[in-house]
């Protein structure tokens, strides 16, 4: 079916998964206005990148064809220190320039003459800071990044020069003094109340701390104001402000509820796929395999046997799902694990060795079992001592004949050895009013067995089956080879893995970069340091790399060994 090794497919598949759940990142956070720097195609280095327009997001294609990225600004911390200006509430940053000689508010305005030299905006700075360690005690650190933040502009000559630029192309005149600068920002998402608010406590501050220059100053605060609420003013003003002083708007200045639908959206697009995939793969015409489910045999002290089946009964459905293949039922077991479960049994289909089919009445009984989450194995001996651990050679043989004194004797959930009779294709297709619906049950099934075999691992029980990028490519290219469907169905149970993994609470994750959030959330909105956070991402990316790693030489070990790479 495939010129090149079918292994390779390994590289769309997973290329194709990362690549639509870092879509999710990237359109949310352009959705709310986060600055994105580069949304990639693959892993650096880069290939070729493009960027529309200046300062805009760089979209790139790059050398390692698995996946893709977005970097926001701020996702990760980098470059901010705890407290910065950045770290605010995008509707909070609201700067305005004021006489050097009154300090600065939250809300407030700093400002030189035009005319003012290095010296002058220093001298200026240092006023300032004194004044505020002297009246604003309480409002001390928060006053004081701000003004760091106007002082680091005013300091830089292009910034400078831009400001002067911005001021002219606006037109924002200040009343008193006429040579002071005027820069009002405001966040591009702020709404009309948020803007109001604002202008209502600048107000009340000028009235307060500036009565030798409150009707100047109110003049230019009115004249600030009546620019940002005027829609069409607005968006003049926000697209010069971008073109000339480009505004970034961090991923860690937006609120927790933002940065959480951020977060989530890459899971969400890995878990929503697979249900468009089944749901396709229903609507379309397709053969399915059909035949009756039959027991060929019962271990000793089952669950089947303690239910009252027995070696030739067919299991019809469980819990009501029409079964059509030992798939059907293997499925079915694991997603009811631990749990009552209801077999609907027809008795004596198949008699003898080889199996016979009988006449049958057509009747159907019910059965009810427990699954058993970590089914025992028991040591075939001659005679039994211990009926927790050991099985004699009579009873295991009727369980499995080829078994011999000093085997183990393996059982399933049931307790039960499973044939497939009178298979044959049936061609089937649904509507879209089916398809949906049944997609939404098939991807429940899957996110039920991954659950319930990760629980059995966490309470001691067998390996779950964790294979790294050799083992992945080894299955997917033994899938492939049996069909574009196979190779779809496992693409979806791939990407439900994806997004159940990156939801786990682990730092570099999204699921630990949730977890940051949630406790930012339980500290009053006070977010755990940005240095602290950028050290433990790193600390949980290099503990993932490692068991990539180790998983990985093992999956190596078992190709080396010929054995199968699902454990």
């Amino acid at each position: 079916m495939f010129d090149l090794p079918s292994w390779l497919l390994v590289f769309p598949v997973l290329g194709f998964l990362i690549f639509i759940h870092e879509m999710g990142h990237f359109l949310t956070a352009k959705w709310f206005g986060i600055t994105v720097k580069e949304f990639g195609f693959g892993f650096p280095p880069r290939l070729v990148g493009v960027r529309f327009s200046p300062g805009g997001t760089i979209y790139s294609i790059n050398w390692i064809p698995l996946g893709g990225f977005v970097r926001m600004v701020g996702e990760h911390g980098e470059g901010i220190e705890e407290g910065k200006y950045v770290r605010q509430k995008p509707d909070k940053n609201v700067i305005l320039i004021r006489g050097r000689h009154n300090y600065p508010d939250f809300y407030g305005l700093f400002a030189v003459p035009r005319d003012a030299s290095q010296e002058d905006i220093r001298r200026s700075y240092v006023e300032l800071v004194e004044l505020i360690n002297l009246r604003e005690p309480e409002r001390r650190d928060r006053m004081l990044h701000t003004l760091q933040i106007a002082y680091s502009e005013l300091s830089n000559p292009e910034k400078r020069a831009a400001y002067d630029e911005l001021i002219k192309n606006v037109k924002m005149e200040p009343a008193d003094p006429p040579d002071y600068y005027g820069l009002l920002e405001v966040a591009p998402n702020a709404t009309q109340q948020e803007i109001d608010d604002g202008y209502a406590e600048l107000v009340d501050l000028i009235n307060k701390k500036n009565p030798d220059n409150r009707a100047g100053m109110l003049r230019y605060a009115e004249h600030a104001h009546s620019v940002v609420s005027d829609p069409e003013s607005r968006e003049s003003y926000d697209r010069r402000l971008r073109s000339v002083v480009p505004q970034e708007v961090s991923f860690a200045s937006q609120s927790a509820w933002k940065r959480t639908i951020v977060l989530l959206a890459g899971s969400f697009v890995n878990l929503i796929f697979p249900v468009i995939v089944f749901a396709v793969m229903f609507a379309l015409p397709h053969d399915v395999p059909s035949g009756r489910v039959v027991i060929t045999a019962v271990a000793p002290n089952s669950p089947a046997e303690q239910a009252g089946l027995t070696s030739g009964d067919a299991i019809v459905a469980v819990n009501g799902s029409q079964l059509d293949t030992h798939a059907d039922l293997m499925q079915e077991t694991m997603s009811n694990l631990g749990s009552p479960t209801e077999l609907t049994i027809q008795r004596g289909v198949f008699i003898g060795n080889p199996p016979a089919p009988q006449p049958t009445s057509g009747s159907h009984e019910i059965a009810i079992l427990v699954p058993r989450v970590d089914p025992p194995e028991l040591r075939v001996v001659e005679r039994v001592v211990d009926p927790t651990s050991e099985v004699s050679l009579a009873d295991a043989r009727r369980y499995q004949s080829s078994l011999q004194i000093g085997d183990t004797m393996r059982q399933g959930a049931m307790g039960v050895m499973i044939g497939t009779y009178d298979t044959r294709l049936v061609e089937r297709d649904y509507s879209i009013f089916q398809a949906v619906p049944m997609s939404f049950q098939q991807m429940w099934k899957v996110l039920t067995l991954t659950q319930s075999s990760i629980s059995r691992w966490a309470s001691g029980g067998p390996d779950p089956g964790l294979s790294g990028p050799v083992g992945i490519a080894r299955v997917t290219g033994q899938v492939a080879e049996s069909g574009i469907s196979p190779l779809l169905q496992l693409t979806a149970i791939i990407s439900i893995s994806l997004g159940i993994v990156n939801l786990l609470p682990i730092p570099a994750l999204d699921g630990g970069r949730l977890m940051f959030v949630l406790l930012e959330f339980l500290r009053g909105g006070k977010p755990i340091s940005p240095r602290y956070e950028g050290m433990a991402h790193l600390v949980g990316f290099v503990v993932l790399i490692g068991l990539i790693v180790v998983v990985s030489y093992f999956d190596i070990l078992r190709l080396i060994n010929g054995d199968s790479v699902i454990p």
